[in-house]
């Protein structure tokens, strides 16, 4: 009799720590997840949204086929792996926003707006393009429904890396990271291309004006016609801002279940 209780008193505590695992993995995803990621949101909804994923991902996990009731040390070296699984997977879907905070950057220096005010996306003085522009395309991405694709990516990674499986292929995480490291490179040059060319033009037409009329102060018509110039740009070039995004969504989409595949030791 002794025996059974204690068996049950087991499955029980090994239960408990499974969800604790499972909760510590989809908090650390979801508290570095763009949007989530802001300092704007209470860290109550961030633990409450963590708890009601965690729940509702236990009862489709199968136990693990590993002991952790009986070794507390053993516990938490899978705990710190739950962690930096999670990081790594946060920190790779984070790659959503940088380019647009990098195309804001150059857009305001371009422009003459490089005035400083606090930046939510990454916790420092910044311009309001770098501000504006990731704000924007965050609000359509979540009226889509892209966020879905992160809530499945949250969900699969139990799959593709199993609790107590975790057999990091670091070649294919380095490629991963340096991959969209020059792509944000790339699509941010992309973004900011249109405004910075039309503000290159809008100088070189300056310069000219100032060179034949001297006694013209192009210089103090400068800042007004680059900021108006500029904003026009941004109007009309946002269609194509957003599928500069939605690509870049699609590629991040690839990078991540490559991540996955990676942590699970697949090539």
């Amino acid at each position: 009799m002794l025996s059974v209780v204690s068996s049950v008193a087991d499955l029980a505590v090994e239960k408990i720590e499974l969800f604790i695992l499972i909760l510590v993995r989809i908090s650390t995803i979801i508290f570095l997840l763009p949007v989530f990621n802001f300092n704007t949101i209470p860290t109550t909804i961030k633990a409450t949204i963590s708890f009601l994923l965690a729940f509702m991902v236990f009862p489709q996990l199968p136990l693990v086929s590993f002991a952790i009731a009986n070794s507390p040390v053993f516990f938490f070296m899978i705990v710190l792996e739950q962690i930096f699984i999670g990081l790594v997977i946060g920190f790779t879907a984070s790659f959503l926003l940088h380019f647009t905070i990098m195309a804001g950057e150059w857009i305001a220096r371009d422009m003459g707006l490089m005035q400083g005010t606090m930046n939510p996306f990454i916790e420092f003085q910044s311009n309001i393009f770098s501000i504006f522009l990731p704000m924007l395309l965050m609000v359509i991405f979540l009226v889509s429904g892209g966020h879905y694709f992160f809530l499945r990516v949250l969900f699969e990674s139990f799959q593709y890396i199993p609790m107590g499986n975790f057999v990091w292929d670091t070649r294919s995480f380095a490629a991963i990271l340096i991959l969209l490291s020059a792509s944000s490179f790339v699509v941010a040059f992309q973004f900011a291309a249109p405004v910075m060319g039309a503000i290159f033009l809008c100088t070189v037409t300056l310069g000219l004006m100032n060179r034949v009329m001297p006694q013209l102060q192009v210089w103090l018509l400068g800042l007004p016609l680059k900021v108006f110039i500029g904003s026009f740009v941004i109007i009309y070039t946002m269609p194509l801002m957003v599928q500069l995004f939605n690509a870049n969504f699609e590629q991040l989409q690839r990078a991540l279940y490559a991540v996955l595949k990676a942590g699970g030791g697949g090539g």
